[in-house]
């Protein structure tokens, strides 16, 4: 069973071709018009589009995943020919031995918290449109031999298509980023930037000076949001939020009670992301530390959520959402830890939480993030009657701009402002809880809750370029991933930021690719012993950059083995103690839209006198598990499935055992002993591109003096598998970038045999939201990210 799409008619007239979409690899399929007896032709691969040859003999085709592709296959299916490596819709020259292909976006990427804001991804664009239709021999060699339609004769106004092109790009970002009387004063700066570069647009003489315009363009425009400058400031990814850490800043708070406050209020208005039902981890860096304290709060396993327990699978497998995947949540311990140990001592507890239940009780404005969130996975919530009845109106779901009221969160959130994490773990709120998850099939008992703590740890450190970098501790491998790749990163000089220096982004790329595994090394400190040195060993990283090529890409045959191929003769940290091959952990969500992402938030807050704090906090998927218990407003993380799934295995889901994760809450500091003092505070959410964007904004800022701002909005790559049928294991890395690379800088990635997969539209940035502010002397600086609600905030020094 499962959808049909893509009816196509034989010229014959006695048959159709369609595809059966269902859950693993799709269907070509057959039927007969006249009998409805059907076939199979094809099964093994995601395919859409097929097209009949005019002596219906033959079928092209569309695959959607990974890079995509065109292929033909006859009828009866005996054989397939790739035609073209890339994604295009096909139709059959009339003496069927060309084909016409017309470039399409490539498979979108899974979804990330990135706000549907343009409403035209699935446009063919109009820019470069010489290569967007192209003919082609079929079947051939692929893509030999093809001819851009120009070549065949077709005329272009070439002035009026620059024109469409140039106009499309600046009108997406005006709309997308400079609306509204915030945005006023940016709003006229880029018009101006327009009319700059209008002219040179319209005089392109080809595509290729066309893009070289727009990247221009696109380089000279404003800020897409506003950073904030001042003794203290707030990085989050929502203004409500950000407020509501700047008041208790005001009220006399130092970082951490802000930080608190900013916590709190995201689980109201990010409820999709974060919130009192999730789980994350918090730097500190105050002043008289002889380094920062990490306090971890990853969920934990119910002491039956074993692997032995067969109650938790549903017709023989684990559900993709609902009760069962809860695992004991630790935002509340972790932020009473942090407020009792590190706060000001001027704040109340019941004082941190106001914010989040003023927001609760008298509503917020959904926004582009959430109302996303809903519309995509509307499936998962509707199963729900708390979901629906939280984030559903007349039966659809909440959209941007509707005022959401939580009264039962705001109850929720008065338990625990009264009675402190004691209320939510061993309360009224802890007895609701379990009588509803166990009365669904989750393994929790109360007994769970009233064992939990967060713990203070040490975060990973390394040093870079005379700066000392802290990260994320173990069970999360974020931190060490970030230092392994500065450690290999340390021993190129770049030349300029990687968007506008091919040399600086193929570095970057392959010392990402050299990063050690984690597999088998990192996981709970507590019930496994954990080995980092592989990724901070100075001797490892010198090693294992042996590798790089600075005259081509590497490919997964070089990384081969516990350590790669071409270092395997060299006695390193790498090579020891790892019990399994360390393969190159790439983005698995690559080219496949219904791959679920991490659903994360992050945060920053910090001050003149030295005080710094980042936290990343989750669910883990995007709406986490979707249930909202009655009664307490909230939605749960869904980590159940988060765990190897072999008892005996390293990281397997054992009682209590914390599971992984690739957050990296990132303090960088300089200097040494008391005189060292933070310069950096920043974090990011979205799994893998968590590492994307916390790794592109410290080497910004460390290594090429961007400011909090320029870094965030700095464009981010992602390694990820590559494979050409679907179904089949990746062959290959693809690059997934973001819109604003230079175009000198793709083609001399490309000549290097890197894959690009371009994942956002000209002008837009799309994945890996982060938050960040730079201390320097006297003031901090915050910077606001676009690609979600973010909002920076400050205050002055008389205003705290």
């Amino acid at each position: 069973t499962g959808a049909e799409r893509w009816p196509a008619v034989a010229p014959d007239g006695h048959r159709a071709a369609y595809v059966r979409v269902r859950e693993g690899p799709d269907q070509l399929r057959l039927i007969w018009l006249d009998s409805d007896s059907s076939v199979t032709v094809l099964d093994d691969r995601d395919l859409e589009s097929p097209a009949w040859s005019p002596e219906g003999d033959r079928i092209v085709f569309t695959t959607r995943t990974g890079q995509g592709g065109v292929w033909v296959t006859p009828a009866d299916g005996r054989y397939v020919n790739l035609v073209s490596a890339r994604r295009a819709r096909a139709a059959w020259a009339p003496d069927g031995q060309s084909l016409a292909l017309a470039l399409v976006p490539p498979a979108d990427v899974a979804y990330n918290g990135d706000p549907e804001r343009s409403g035209d991804r699935e446009r063919a664009p109009a820019f470069l449109f010489e290569e967007a239709v192209t003919m082609i021999a079929a079947p051939a060699e692929p893509d030999a031999g093809d001819t851009p339609l120009s070549a065949a004769g077709l005329t272009i106004d070439r002035r009026a298509a620059n024109l469409i092109a140039f106009d499309e790009v600046w009108d997406r970002v005006a709309r997308t980023y400079f609306t509204g009387d915030a945005a006023r004063l940016r709003r006229a700066e880029w018009e101006r930037v327009r009319e700059r570069h209008r002219p040179a647009a319209a005089a392109a003489a080809d595509e290729l000076e066309l893009e070289s315009v727009i990247h221009a363009m696109l380089r000279n425009r404003p800020p897409l949001r506003e950073p904030a400058a001042g003794w203290a400031a707030v990085a989050s990814a929502h203004p409500v939020a950000t407020e509501a850490g700047l008041e208790m800043l005001r009220r006399g708070g130092n970082v951490v009670d802000a930080a608190v406050a900013v916590s709190f209020t995201l689980g109201v208005v990010e409820p999709d992301a974060s919130g009192v039902g999730g789980y994350g981890q918090m730097l500190i860096a105050r002043p008289g530390m002889a380094e920062p304290v990490l306090i971890e709060f990853m969920s934990r396993a119910p002491e039956e959520a074993t692997l032995s327990n067969g109650a938790l699978l549903q017709n023989g497998r684990y559900p993709d959402d609902g009760p069962v995947l809860a695992m004991v949540p630790g935002t509340v311990a972790a932020m009473e830890l942090a407020w009792k140990r590190h706060g000001s001592g001027k704040l109340a507890w019941a004082a941190l939480l106001e914010p989040a239940i003023r927001a609760a009780e008298q509503g917020y404005a959904v926004s582009d993030g959430l109302a996303t969130t809903l519309a995509r996975e509307q499936q998962h919530f509707r199963k729900y009657p708390g979901s629906r009845a939280l984030f559903f109106r007349n039966g659809a779901p909440l959209e941007a701009g509707e005022t959401v009221r939580n009264s039962d969160l705001a109850w929720t959130l008065r338990q625990i402002a009264e009675g402190g994490a004691k209320a939510f773990y061993d309360g009224e709120v802890a007895r609701r809880l379990v009588s509803d998850l166990r009365g669904q099939g989750s393994a929790m008992r109360l007994t769970d809750l009233a064992r939990y703590f967060a713990v203070e740890r040490t975060p990973v450190s390394g040093s870079y370029r005379g700066y000392t970098v802290f990260s994320s501790a173990p069970p999360s491998s974020g931190g060490a991933t970030l230092v392994a790749q500065l450690n290999l990163l340390e021993q190129y000089t770049p030349r300029g930021p990687y968007p506008e220096d091919a040399g600086t982004a193929h570095a970057m790329i392959e010392a990402w690719k050299l990063v050690p595994s984690s597999r088998g090394r990192i996981a709970d400190p507590g019930l496994w012993p954990v080995n980092l040195e592989a990724h901070v060993s100075k001797d490892s990283a010198r090693v294992r950059w042996s590798c790089y090529r600075p005259d081509r890409s590497l490919t997964p045959a070089d990384l081969r083995g516990a350590v790669p191929a071409c270092a395997a003769d060299a006695p390193t940290a790498s090579s020891r103690d790892a019990p399994r091959p360390a393969a190159l952990e790439t983005d698995d969500c690559s080219g496949d839209p219904d791959c679920h992402q991490s659903g994360t938030t992050a945060f920053s807050v910090a001050d003149a006198a030295g005080n710094a704090v980042s936290v990343t906090q989750t669910l883990g998927t995007w709406g986490g598990n979707f249930y909202v218990s009655p009664g307490l407003g909230f939605l749960y993380n869904d980590k159940l499935t988060s765990y190897g799934l072999d008892p005996e295995q390293y990281g397997a889901r054992l009682s209590a055992a914390r599971h992984g994760s690739s957050l990296a809450p990132t303090i960088v500091m300089r200097g040494q002993g008391a005189a060292r003092r933070p310069v950096l505070a920043a974090g990011a959410a979205g799994n893998a591109w968590i590492t994307s964007a916390v790794y592109g904004i410290v080497t910004g800022v460390l290594d090429h003096g961007l400011t909090a701002q320029q870094a965030i909005e700095t464009p981010r790559f992602l390694i990820g598998g590559r494979g050409f049928g679907g179904g089949s294991e990746p062959e290959g890395f693809a690059i997934l970038l973001e819109d604003g690379f230079a175009p000198a800088v793709t083609r001399r990635l490309r000549d290097l045999g890197h894959v690009l997969q371009p994942i956002s539209l000209k002008g837009e940035l799309r994945m890996g939201y982060a938050a960040a502010i730079t201390l320097e002397e006297g003031g901090v600086t915050a910077g606001a990210d676009p690609r979600r609600s973010g909002a920076a905030g400050a205050v002055r020094c008389g205003e705290a």
